[in-house]
């Protein structure tokens, strides 16, 4: 055999073993597609009978395979977000009833960390004590997404939750930074006034900024001087500026003077935040201060300093507008005098 027919039945074989591998292709995307087309079947069948019972044409109590449940757990949730009322009541009922909870809890125990994120995050609405032991053991779980899941289905169904037994835990898988578990201290700050109190006093400056933050959705004398106690003395930057925000939200007079206090802060970030708060507090005796920082060479302590003075009434207007006749200064003042439609 010479090389010319080395090389020819070498693209014959290339040839076929290319059409052999389209024509594969092929029958998978037929396969592929039928099976959607049957999920999609099963989805509208199911959707159909939703909408039955909640039109009270239809009996809330069936019988479904596995994959129905799957599909009918991932139709209602869907369903639910931003659902109030008798007809959140009623799907949650309908999950009650045709959910295998406890083919959930074992899936939520026992699945791929990816699964068992999934399948704690769509049992927000069951309150089943299997589900809930499974749900509170998933909070020791070593993949962050199952314990945020846990968490907010937790919250969802009514449960208290300790944020002393929870920051352990939150701690060791390095989550205190996720967006997620701010909410998640500002939903359970009610029921853990005496642990935030606590906890703003933590080693961590992560978990003290998380802390003073859910404060401000409990305002109290007693939260309000520990503040501005940090607030003046604190050594991280972060804490100071999250403890002046705070005091700024719970908007009490009394604590003009730390909000004061901070516009002299050594720290851009809290004299920032502290501009804030005065404009929210309405703290006339930061008129000069402020004026001042309008003038500041950092953008973000202009544009705060501005935005405050033009919620400080005619006093704060005028300082705006004589900025707005410098040059250097007029974008900054114009742009915060349009925000306030003055």
């Amino acid at each position: 055999m010479n090389i010319f027919e080395i090389i020819w039945w070498g693209s014959v074989g290339l040839a076929g073993l290319t059409i052999a591998m389209l024509i594969f292709l092929y029958f998978r995307r037929l396969i592929i597609d039928a099976r959607m087309a049957r999920q999609n079947l099963k989805r509208a069948a199911l959707q159909d009978y939703v909408y039955a019972v909640l039109g009270g044409t239809a009996d809330n109590a069936r019988t479904f395979t596995p994959d129905e449940q799957r599909i009918l757990l991932s139709l209602v949730t869907e369903m639910m977000r931003g659902i109030t009322g008798t007809m959140r009541d009623q799907l949650i009922d309908l999950l009650d009833k045709n959910i295998d909870q406890q083919r959930m809890a074992r899936g939520l125990r026992t699945g791929a960390p990816e699964d068992r994120a999934k399948i704690a995050a769509r049992l927000f609405w069951a309150k089943s004590s299997v589900v809930q032991d499974a749900l509170r053991d998933a909070i020791s779980d070593p993949n962050p997404q199952v314990v945020l899941a846990a968490i907010n289905s937790l919250i969802s169904t009514g449960q208290t939750l300790s944020l002393i037994d929870i920051v352990p835990k939150l701690e060791a898988r390095r989550m205190l930074g996720h967006r997620a578990v701010r909410d998640i201290f500002r939903k359970l700050a009610p029921h853990n006034a005496a642990a935030l109190l606590a906890l703003i006093d933590d080693k961590d400056p992560a978990v003290a900024v998380l802390a003073i933050d859910a404060l401000a959705r409990m305002p109290s004398p007693a939260a309000l001087r520990r503040l501005a106690h940090i607030v003046a003395m604190h050594p991280n930057v972060d804490v100071r500026a999250t403890a002046v925000r705070t005091i700024g939200l719970m908007n009490d007079r009394a604590f003009d003077g730390a909000v004061l206090g901070a516009l002299a802060d050594p720290a851009w970030e809290v004299k920032g935040q502290a501009a804030i708060a005065a404009g929210r507090m309405r703290v006339m005796d930061a008129l000069p201060i402020l004026e001042g920082l309008a003038r500041d060479s950092n953008w973000w302590l202009q544009l705060r300093s501005t935005q405050a003075l033009a919620r400080l009434g005619e006093r704060g207007v005028a300082i705006l507008e004589s900025l707005r006749a410098d040059p250097e200064h007029a974008p900054i003042a114009e742009f915060a005098l349009s925000e306030r439609h003055l």
